[in-house]
């Protein structure tokens, strides 16, 4: 397909597309085997869309700015809009999209979003780049939603599968409810790094966490190791589709979805981001195949 912007090294090959800037494959050629989710209609229909400017949903879809209602639907409009090809050569691609007529129709603010996708040899890196180009404030929120195809071989279960985290993590989970977050949150990591995959792990939605000490976890079987790691990222979702045993989310995020409380003004959002005329905020995750 000739939209498709190619990066190739001596370890993976990938596929990007304009449409999102989303990446569509990630083939290892040190396990001969594609390790990104192929995006099954049937099971979850997204390979690894870019959230922005929101993460999750608002409370009936709507946030409140300068005393004007707006609708914006669940993780915002990034993923299903053409990117711009700013560069592109056999290791760097770099994505651009930019407020326009359409954009403000849902989100009265002036952006440009810069997404740079590298490959710095066994690693593969992902840089989300957002500039305030107008005079006017800019409250937004980012995030990233990459899938992974779990078990990666035929013969592997599910419940061969756990994620490491780098430290031992006495972290709460936030939990969610139709999709927002219910203003609960209950123990979960007690002076642990190890969650064990269960066929009943997602039967509650995503495992979502904040603040954590880690910036890394390993995603591990007996046979294959994936380290991911995340910087200036506070919250971390981890997630799949209930009762789909096929992939599995490993999301880190600069902001979160409603509360069922939530006033929805925009500018008091939990996780929200606000930049001043020419300010930048960069965040950045990246991740490879350990042997």
């Amino acid at each position: 397909m000739s939209d498709w912007i190619v990066l190739e090294n001596e370890f993976y090959d990938i596929k990007i597309h304009p449409s999102g800037a989303e990446i569509h494959s990630v083939y290892s050629k040190k396990i001969n085997r594609e390790i990104l989710w192929q995006a099954d209609s049937q099971v979850w229909a997204r390979h690894a869309p870019v959230l922005f400017p929101i993460v999750g949903k608002l409370k009936e879809n709507k946030f409140q700015y300068n005393e004007k209602l707006h609708e914006l639907s669940q993780h915002g409009f990034a993923r299903d809009l053409q990117f711009d090809v700013k560069s592109h050569n056999k290791s760097t691609a770099q994505f651009l999209l930019e407020s326009n007529e359409k954009t403000k129709r849902h989100f009265p603010f002036e952006f440009k979003l810069v997404i740079t996708y590298e490959l710095k040899q066994e690693k593969i890196s992902c840089n989300y780049n957002v500039m305030n180009p107008s005079m006017n404030e800019l409250f937004f929120s980012i995030g990233a939603h990459p899938g992974f195809i779990c078990p990666i071989d035929e013969n592997e279960k599910w419940t061969d599968y756990s994620i490491v985290f780098e430290q031992f993590e006495t972290a709460n989970r936030l939990c969610l409810e139709d999709g927002l977050l219910n203003g609960n949150s209950v123990p979960y990591l007690k002076n642990e790094n190890n969650i064990a995959f269960t066929n009943d792990l997602f039967n509650e939605d995503a495992l979502v966490f904040k603040n954590l000490k880690s910036q890394s976890l390993i995603l591990k079987s007996a046979k294959h190791c994936l380290k991911f790691s995340w910087n200036n990222m506070p919250y971390l979702g981890i997630w799949s589709k209930k009762g789909q045993h096929q992939f599995i989310c490993i999301e880190p995020w600069h902001g979160v979805a409603d509360s069922k409380n939530s006033s929805g003004d925009f500018t008091q959002k939990e996780g929200i981001v606000k930049l001043n005329q020419n300010e930048e905020f960069n965040c950045n995750f990246e991740f490879s195949i350990l042997n």
